[in-house]
């Protein structure tokens, strides 16, 4: 949305969105009244979302994507002039593929950055127009990360995007050195393995944070999704997942190589609270 502001009306020829009023995150309905209040045409894309139609009706010079769901083929690709030009949320080739913060969060990496880069037949190959890193603090959340990478792609579109149109600015070949793919997470994938150091699973539960759905587990049959955690400061010895301390606000659970988990916010039944009026004694069992 906030590229969708830098882009000037004038040169605007339409937009298409995707109709994904269900997901949380979406900005159907911003998108909509931006484009409705400043005259942009404006597509809404349901099923398999294919842009044939669009590109056909609006005959554009050049594409700016940025949080396209689908694979966009060949043939439309090759239907645009000045091609598709998009966003991947890593330093390509470095996490090409599938959520790149999140992997490299999970990772433990220091940093990330974005990739504004030319779409083609491959995943995550084309052409690069811009690179910058992001550092990834030790109390960063995801939500943290993705509001750096957003202001500052929002300050190259707004430095640059008529550069791109006149062809001041041109790409450069993406580097082989250093590849690296992500797979698609699924919901599943989002379960906390207790045995894991505590580090790593704290790593694992801001990687998961808003906006995203949190790390979970289970209590007492219950899912419990974690939103703030904390590594607890000493060794605790217990079974992992097991409720191994509360002292006054601090539920901390252990876990793997006798490490701890501090946790803070969490979510039940759809509800976020503190850990600590959820918990109710030491000695259960996170699974």
């Amino acid at each position: 949305m906030k590229i969708l502001n830098k882009l000037s009306s004038e040169t605007l020829v339409g937009c298409v969105t995707v109709d994904d009023i269900t997901d949380t995150r979406s900005k159907r309905n911003e998108i909509y009244k931006y484009c409705i209040e400043n005259n942009i045409p404006i597509d809404i894309l349901t099923g398999r979302c294919d842009l044939s139609s669009s590109i056909e009706k609006y005959r554009p010079d050049l594409c700016i994507v940025m949080g396209w769901y689908y694979i966009i083929s060949e043939s439309v690709l090759s239907n645009v002039k000045g091609g598709f030009i998009g966003i991947h949320n890593s330093l390509l080739p470095a996490h090409r593929g599938f959520a790149p913060v999140v992997w490299a969060m999970i990772a433990g990496e220091k940093e990330t950055g974005f990739s504004v880069f030319s779409f083609d037949k491959g995943m995550d190959t084309g052409d690069i127009w811009y690179q910058e890193k992001i550092e990834i603090g030790e109390e960063d959340y995801i939500s943290d990360i993705l509001s750096k990478i957003d202001n500052k792609i929002e300050l190259f579109f707004c430095n640059n995007y008529l550069k791109i149109l006149s062809g001041e600015l041109r790409p450069s070949s993406q580097v082989h050195d250093g590849i690296s793919y992500g797979a698609r997470r699924l919901p599943e994938d989002g379960r906390i393995n207790w045995n894991k150091t505590s580090y790593e699973i704290y790593n694992f539960v801001r990687a998961q944070s808003c906006p995203y759905p949190g790390a979970y587990s289970e209590y007492k049959g219950n899912i419990v999704r974690i939103f703030q955690s904390r590594c607890f400061d000493y060794p605790i010895q217990g079974n992992p997942g097991q409720i191994g301390l509360i002292e006054g606000d601090s539920v901390v659970v252990v876990c793997g190589n006798n490490t701890g988990l501090v946790l803070d916010m969490i979510e039940v039944d759809g509800k976020k609270i503190k850990a600590i009026k959820y918990i109710d004694g030491i000695g259960h069992i996170f699974l």
